[in-house]
């Protein structure tokens, strides 16, 4: 019993113990994984959330203010104040309080130049890309009296304006353009009366305009002094109707049927609308001119690309040819009863398309004129858009006043008293980096403005910037748009510091308790001796060993003469999936794309759909091959709009699994179905005796076998008036045709941009990658 009772103390003994370290063991684990578990937690806590990239909270603040003279600033401060501040005196003065009644749904402002009135536009109702309808109030300064614009009985417009002097003013209501003499004054001059909505636009653009052309919604240009207007007129009445439905609000007994909208919307190779030129005296009786196109553009389709004023008479015009390969620019010397014309320049491309949309600017005394035009830089290197001087009054030659390796993207101002014309460009080392820069119209010296700056606080992390001029070139808003943390300051242009206008610092505190993704730029070669730019997004405290595997997003665009790889601060989705998600976030700029030079570029012309998309396959290959940490079997596309499209081709053409799965929002799928303006630039007519291949080469539609057995998902908003809805229709008809499993999601009453549901859009987009990914 003694032995018996021995050994059963001994067991019960060894379980005890055992049942000790059991229990120690468990408890260390627990401690562990809770520690664990905390410090992911705090990780996630230091994470880029969907939410601050949806809502703007980790977005730049931009420059909110606009010069009206050589040292006087026009803004609204954040306390919503309208105020004017002298960058000399440091000084401000407050024109309309923020509590003002009349700015309670005020989403823009202007001031008179005689600044007597405020013109306050409010009760905004968007309409397309840039135009829309709204209320307008004056507001006089003198009294603080305020007055609801009322033209014809009416109140709701399309566009308000003032004159460049005193106080006189242009309204657009119904397409017809209306004038008042002015502010304090009742009456107005109705300028047109055949204005009709949907078939004539005086002085707005219609559809394609406004898209394709103009980029706005505006189509008049007044006379340095103000004596005279010249306006666009669209006749649309033969261009064809586009019907969209509209499915209305849920439970509202109005949309118990549906409705439609229409759109005159000229697609490839249809009817464009017809565009005049014309010019009224605003001091003669209102009696109007028609300026005619130059006579080889005449009597054939044509395009109306810009148009501004050299002097009080003489008003200039750039026309182009139906496909934009060839273009003239004209000079209008305007009298009372006859206008006179000259051609400046003609423009001929042959090997692809002219971009020639900004106005041109003009010297002090109107009698030359810089625009940018591609410029042959010998050696086979090709044409790069450079500065170009004209005389104005005759036909002369090109007078190149910049030139080499790098790309001038725009004309800032031009100060004929000292002969410099300021501008923004690229450099020969990196087309990823801008600069502002002067030039000399006599020697062509040229002299970095935003290199190396006269102010410690702008920091030094300022590689890609741009600038806004005073009236009188003495002063500049310095913009240092990235890669950092975007900063904006005052400058002579002597260089010397004045101010600073934003410093970035509450951004910045935001951001130091983020995980911030790491930027790494790469390039690799391509077909044709070309080098694509790459620009990653980098998961925080990446493991660059190749031991951890991480999931990639190629993002691509990919239009003509696009780029996404620049040093420009950007928080965007890509920004929350590397820091939130651990998933890398690629760009990749291949052939097509801009900032290098026209042989890059139109290496896609006529070919839509070919080079810009197998650079994204093969890129993204090298990508994955060079870096060790990257997960090639887990690799996406996305894109939208022509993004879509080449995310969907991209994801067609590879036969070799690079990527997984691939997303497309508001694809084109058929150029055909797509606006004239733009597809026609670059693939010319879809007819047999032009480019017929072209567009049959450039057909999503036909490329459905890649598809099979790759994950795949269409988004597309039903009231897309850009991209149809129509062309996912039948993109998903003919993937079901051919029984291609796919995801899709329609949204209803949604336009291109799918501004009110980007919550859900992008809670979509990310559950679609993490059963791709198996997240």
């Amino acid at each position: 019993m003694e032995k018996r009772h021995g050994k059963n103390k001994i067991l019960f003994i060894s379980l005890a113990v055992g049942i000790v370290i059991v229990a120690a063991v468990i408890v260390i684990l627990v401690i562990f994984l809770k520690n664990k578990g905390d410090s992911n937690a705090d990780n996630q806590d230091f994470a880029i959330t969907l939410e601050e990239i949806l809502y703007g909270s980790l977005a730049a603040s931009g420059f909110n203010a606009t010069w009206i003279s050589g040292s006087e600033l026009f803004f609204r401060s954040s306390e919503g104040d309208v105020l004017l501040y002298n960058v000399e005196t440091a000084t401000t003065r407050t024109l309309l309080s923020g509590n003002s009644s009349v700015l309670a749904t005020a989403f823009d402002y202007f001031l008179s130049p005689d600044r007597n009135y405020l013109l306050i536009g409010h009760d905004y109702q968007k309409l397309y890309r840039y135009s829309f309808l709204a209320q307008y109030t004056i507001v006089n300064l003198l009294n603080q009296q305020t007055k609801l614009v009322n033209v014809s009985g009416e109140s709701i417009l399309q566009l308000a304006s003032w004159g460049p002097v005193g106080n006189s003013l242009i309204f657009i209501m119904r397409n017809n353009i209306y004038y008042r003499a002015s502010a304090a004054s009742e009456e107005d001059t109705q300028i047109t009366t055949d204005g009709s909505i949907g078939n004539v636009y005086n002085g707005v653009p219609d559809w394609v305009y406004e898209e394709e052309v103009f980029s706005s919604n505006k189509a008049f240009w007044f006379s340095p002094d103000g004596t005279k207007l010249a306006y666009a007129k669209f006749d649309d009445r033969n261009v064809p109707l586009m019907t969209i439905p509209v499915y209305g609000l849920p439970g509202d007994l109005n949309f118990q049927y549906t409705r439609a909208v229409q759109i005159r919307y000229p697609k490839a190779g249809t009817v464009n609308p017809t565009v005049t030129f014309h010019v009224v005296n605003l001091q003669n009786q209102f009696s109007q001119l028609i300026l005619s196109p130059p006579d080889a553009l005449r009597n054939v389709d044509n395009i109306l690309a810009t148009v501004n004023w050299a002097t009080n008479t003489t008003v200039t015009a750039i026309w182009m040819n139906r496909v934009q390969n060839y273009a003239e620019i004209l000079a209008y010397v305007i009298s009372d009863t006859v206008a006179t014309s000259e051609t400046i320049v003609s423009i001929n491309k042959t090997n692809g398309w002219i971009e020639l949309f900004t106005p041109p600017l003009f010297s002090d005394d109107g009698t030359k004129m810089a625009v940018i035009l591609s410029q042959d830089q010998g050696n086979n290197l090709g044409g790069y858009r450079h500065i170009t001087l004209f005389n104005v009054n005759q036909t002369s030659s090109a007078n190149v006043i910049t030139n080499g390796k790098f790309v001038v993207g725009e004309i800032l101002s031009w100060d004929s008293n000292n002969n410099l014309i300021y501008y923004t460009s690229n450099t020969e080392e990196d087309p990823a980096v801008q600069h502002v820069y002067s030039v000399s119209t006599v020697s062509k010296n040229r002299t970095c403005l935003s290199c190396n700056t006269d102010q410690s606080s702008l920091s030094t992390d300022c590689l890609y910037n741009s600038a806004d001029f005073s009236l009188d070139h003495t002063h500049f808003a310095l913009k240092c748009e990235g890669p950092g943390v975007p900063q904006i300051s005052i400058f002579r242009t002597n260089n010397q510091h004045v101010t600073d206008w934003t410093n970035g610092d509450e951004l910045k505190s935001k951001l130091r308790n983020k995980s911030i993704p790491t930027i790494k730029q790469m390039s690799f070669e391509v077909a044709g001796g070309f080098v694509a730019q790459v620009l990653l997004k980098l998961p925080p405290n990446l493991d660059t060993s190749g031991n951890v595997k991480y999931p990639m997003v190629v993002h691509v665009y990919g239009g003509p003469d696009s780029y996404q790889v620049i040093k420009k601060y950007s928080m965007d989705w890509g920004s929350y999936l590397a820091s939130n998600k651990s998933i890398i976030y690629a760009m990749i700029d291949g052939r097509g794309s801009g900032l290098k030079g026209d042989k890059m570029l139109f290496s896609l012309y006529r070919a839509l759909g070919t080079v810009e998309v197998s650079d994204q396959i093969n890129v993204t290959r090298q990508i994955q091959l060079s870096l060790p940490y990257v997960d090639s079997s887990k690799t996406a596309i996305w894109g939208w709009s022509y993004g879509g499209y080449a995310s969907a081709m991209a994801l067609a053409k590879d036969v070799d699994g690079v990527f997984k799965c691939g997303m497309s929002v508001a694809p084109v799928t058929d150029w055909t179905l797509y606006d004239s303006v733009y597809t026609e630039r670059f693939m010319g007519l879809p007819l047999p005796g032009d480019n017929s291949e072209g567009y049959k080469n450039s057909l999503l539609l036909s490329q459905y076998e890649g598809i099979r057995k790759k994950d795949y998902f269409l988004i597309h908003g039903t009231l897309d008036d850009n991209v149809h809805y129509q062309q996912s229709m039948l993109w998903a008809k003919v993937l079901e045709q051919q029984d291609i499993l796919f995801r899709q999601l329609s949204y209803p009453d949604e336009d291109h941009g799918l501004a009110t549901i980007r919550p859900h859009l992008y809670h979509s987009l990310e559950n679609f990658l993490n059963e791709c990914f198996l997240l």
